[in-house]
């Protein structure tokens, strides 16, 4: 299941948002103000963030900065009555492509950014994947090259052939190592997108 954070200070709206949300299949945590919501967050990151600009304390904007200060990725999507420019600038450095204006002109418009950061989640995720299996494996293959080239250009005495032996087994053992991590990689971000 999605679990989305939403942080907005006021009460009413807070609820018809959770609710809202809650009434799609999402499991929604919700929170008053961005300062209390940080440790938890930080803790356990949701799938997205929607989050008020403009509260008492930390703002939606700084709570979002905090995240990236600590690698946290989650997605992020803002709301705001605040008709100020600078602050699709400042969504977009923290990498949300997605400011909500209030008051909402339908809150499909809240649904759609939240599916839209959903899917960019996964498409991260499968291209980490991707990165991932590109480091270990590119490595690994340039090992398996030079031992092989190694052995094959010139007769080696016992000690060598002994450690070549030992070189190879490993090699071979730590090659099967990285396909098991990078099966059960691909599988938890098979899950992670099914949900």
């Amino acid at each position: 299941m999605i679990r989305i954070v939403l942080i907005e200070d006021d009460d009413l709206m807070r609820e018809w948002l959770g609710r809202s949300l809650s009434s799609r299949g999402f499991s929604v945590e919700r929170y008053a103000r961005a300062d209390r919501a940080l440790g938890p967050v930080s803790a356990n990151p949701p799938d997205v963030v929607v989050s008020d600009v403009r509260m008492p304390g930390m703002t939606g904007i700084e709570f979002g900065r905090q995240l990236r200060a600590r690698g946290i990725a989650v997605p992020l999507v803002f709301m705001t009555a605040d008709p100020s420019e600078h602050l699709e600038a400042e969504a977009l450095e923290l990498g949300s492509r997605h400011l909500l204006r209030k008051p909402f002109a339908d809150v499909a418009d809240l649904w759609c950014a939240v599916d839209a950061a959903v899917a960019e989640a996964a498409a991260h995720a499968r291209s980490d994947v991707t990165g991932t299996s590109h480091a270990l494996r590119t490595p690994l293959t340039a090992v398996k090259m030079a031992i092989e080239g190694l052995i094959a250009t010139r007769e080696l005495d016992a000690r060598e052939q002994h450690l070549a032996d030992i070189a190879t087994r490993n090699q071979d053992r730590l090659t099967d190592a990285v396909e098991d991590h990078l099966a059960r990689l691909a599988l938890i971000t098979d899950r992670q997108s099914a949900d």
